[in-house]
């Protein structure tokens, strides 16, 4: 006879001890085959399903939890009815025996014994809608007597509990709720659930969490010579607790190297470079299915928590020789300026606009001038509220620089906010030359919390925010918008004959060979392979270690060369543009599916702010399609093509867009704010 399939469906959000216990004591019957969790759509109190499947897989690699034990998201919020449907959804010569999971001591009792009668009728009979569960289904009762996993005062574990103990920041309780898993696995829930890493803890609870058995805390995530290194970084750091006293302190990775894994990613740029996905050459086609995957189910915030890209004017700060010292490019990374000098800068770029526009751009210019010394003087009083010695772990005297976002209404781009803040978003430390040595994508929301601890938070001019965090659900015609997506994409992969584990840089190059070697026969060249590669770098991904000075003495053809000249100065960016075209529309399009269904965006009011755009958009179109420029006039149609492509006006949403993580990588969508941002933020100063 054929083993039994459980369906044990539920929210598990999250997943508890309670569960897992249920689970693995339907998995050693002899009798079952499969326990099979299908866990629901809907985040609970902002607790989702993507973390419950990332805690299950954490559990089930590293535990001894039966490999009979298998997680399935489901589109169906109802755990009956996502059994039932599950059925449902069976091949129509699907044979098998199926049980619903249920203790004989708890409610769900009821549910298991309806389940018989309920699938023998709908296999019969049918349901409301005329579908019918395979014939060859057997539903058959196998409850298991056991009792439920409880807390010491004999309270029931439960997915609620859990919840109130991570509000609570109450880690007894949170790890009493997994009593059949060692501490390095709980640990690692409670970050996946909490965000929190260790830099926030007092040296109460690293003294309560430190084990003599190293090996067995940090089994969970480490090899052996990862766990080595740990146990040395906790022997320094346990002398160092012993002279802190009673004193909270700012963990310091310079003097304790990290030895968890953290979102720390490389990334390029005077802020950390924030990439669009079709930016990234790295990604393959398979790549590109996941994040569309990812975008259309609500599932972009599986690596991390996903933030809004705010709208405003970015700024780094960091604390150095006992002052604040900002920087808006690789020259002030290396060399920051104080207060006085930032804002005396932004007084020059204004003299500079007046000597250049007249007085009227003077007084334009004003509010980005006051915008800036606001944020000067509000992150100096600030900081200065911060110990010196917590200031000199963070920052590393002028090594580590907070990036941020200056929110001021009055400096308006596109989107509009009611209120003054200044948004952390991470860390990012640099060497000598400026260069980016790693982002801590964690780091601007502790150093937010480190201030507003300090209740230096709300200042004169600005609130001092964390990110944004955005939720976006499963679009309703998912499957279909999935299809789609996917075509596309295999189009692309196919044009040249590529493999799903390709490269998109694959395809450019193919691309660009497709124009060069076209161009070469047409004019009777035969190309060596090491011009035509030297070419290709150069177009495809900007790489001009080969100047054209050292190609002209290779290329023999002179007809070609002159092209080639010609070409790489008028030309390029023209066809540059026509290969990226396809992957920037799809990812655009991409984000204005998907941002249509997210919410918690930082606008004081989302529809207000969309009606204002698409007013502030016609009321300007109108104006410009009388510029007597006739490049405006282009530049304009372009963009209104780019927003008819991606749906119109109706995709416009009160957000230049969101910020993810993808393959421990962070990448934007930005939707339909590109285009509009173009009209809006750069075409109406073409009047």
């Amino acid at each position: 006879m054929d083993k039994i399939t459980v369906l044990f469906p539920g929210g598990f959000k999250p997943l508890t001890g309670a569960h897992l216990a249920l689970a693995q004591r339907y998995a050693e019957s002899p009798q079952v085959g499969r326990v099979i969790m299908l866990v629901g759509p809907n985040p609970r109190d902002g607790f989702t399903r993507e973390q419950t499947i990332e805690i299950f897989d954490l559990i089930q690699g590293n535990s001894d939890v039966s490999d009979k034990i298998e997680i399935q998201p489901t589109q169906f919020n109802s755990p009956i009815m996502a059994a039932y449907e599950y059925l449902f959804a069976l091949s129509s010569d699907a044979t098998g025996q199926y049980a619903m999971a249920a203790s004989t001591k708890g409610d769900d009792y009821v549910r298991a014994k309806t389940f018989v009668p309920n699938v023998d009728k709908y296999a019969t009979i049918g349901d409301k809608k005329g579908r019918k569960i395979p014939i060859g289904i057997d539903a058959t009762e196998l409850s298991i007597d056991v009792d439920p996993e409880t807390y010491t005062d004999g309270t029931p574990i439960s997915a609620t509990t859990v919840r109130k103990a991570i509000a609570d920041r109450d880690y007894e309780t949170f790890r009493a709720s997994y009593p059949q898993l060692n501490d390095a696995i709980t640990q690692n829930i409670w970050q996946i659930l909490t965000g929190l890493s260790e830099a926030l803890f007092t040296k109460d609870w690293w003294t309560k969490q430190l084990q003599e058995d190293i090996d067995e805390v940090f089994g969970a995530t480490m090899n052996k010579a990862e766990t080595r290194r740990h146990k040395n970084k906790i022997n320094k750091l346990n002398k160092f607790l012993d002279k802190q006293g009673d004193k909270s302190f700012v963990y310091d990775f310079n003097k304790f190297p990290k030895t968890v894994y953290g979102a720390v990613l490389t990334e390029g740029g005077a802020a950390g470079h924030m990439a669009h996905p079709w930016d990234d050459h790295g990604l393959t086609f398979n790549d590109m299915k996941e994040i569309v995957s990812r975008a259309l189910e609500g599932r972009l915030d599986i690596e991390s928590a996903v933030t809004e890209k705010t709208d405003g004017q970015n700024i780094q700060v960091t604390w150095k020789n006992g002052q604040p010292g900002f920087a808006r490019n690789k020259g002030t990374i290396i060399n920051p300026m104080t207060p006085a000098e930032l804002i005396s800068d932004f007084q020059r770029k204004q003299r500079e606009a007046i000597a250049k526009n007249g007085a009227q751009a003077g007084a334009t210019y004003q509010t980005v001038v006051d915008a800036y010394s606001a944020c000067a003087e509000d992150l100096t009083d600030a900081l200065r509220r911060i110990p010196a010695d917590k200031l000199a772990q963070i920052f590393k005297n002028g090594r580590v620089f907070a990036n941020m976002e200056i929110i001021y209404p009055a400096t308006k781009n596109v989107i509009s906010y009611d209120k003054a803040h200044l948004q952390f978003h991470n860390l990012v430390e640099y060497d000598e030359q400026g260069n980016t040595v790693e982002t801590d994508l964690t780091g601007g929301a502790m150093v937010q919390q480190i201030i507003q601890d300090a209740n230096a938070h709300m200042q004169k001019t600005f609130s001092f925010i964390p990110p944004q965090r955005i939720k976006i659900g499963r679009i309703s015609n998912f499957e279909d918008q999935q299809a789609a997506f996917f075509n596309e994409i295999d189009q692309l992969r196919s044009k040249f004959g590529l493999k799903e584990t390709d490269q998109i840089a694959e395809y450019h190059k193919l691309w660009w060979r497709d124009v060069i070697k076209t161009q070469a026969d047409k004019m009777g060249y035969e190309i060596p392979e090491n011009v035509l590669n030297a070419l290709i770098n150069r177009w495809a991904f900007f790489d001009k270690s080969e100047s054209i000075t050292a190609l002209k003495k290779q290329i023999i053809n002179s007809e070609f060369l002159n092209w080639v000249q010609e070409f790489d100065k008028n030309e390029f960016k023209r066809y540059y543009k026509q290969n990226m075209e396809p992957f920037e529309t799809l990812f655009l399009r991409l984000g204005a599916v998907a941002l249509k269904n997210a919410e918690n965006f930082l606008a004081a009011n989302p529809s207000k702010t969309v009606q204002t755009i698409k007013q502030e958009l016609a009321d300007l179109i109108k104006e410009l399609q009388n510029n007597p420029n006739p490049s405006t006039v282009a530049k304009l149609e372009l963009e209104l093509k780019r927003i008819e492509q991606l749906g119109g006006f109706d995709q416009i949403v009160p957000s230049e867009g969101v910020v993810f993580t993808y393959g421990g990588n962070t990448y934007k969508l930005t939707g339909a704010f590109a285009p509009v941002n173009q009209i809006l933020g750069v075409l109406k100063y073409a009047r």
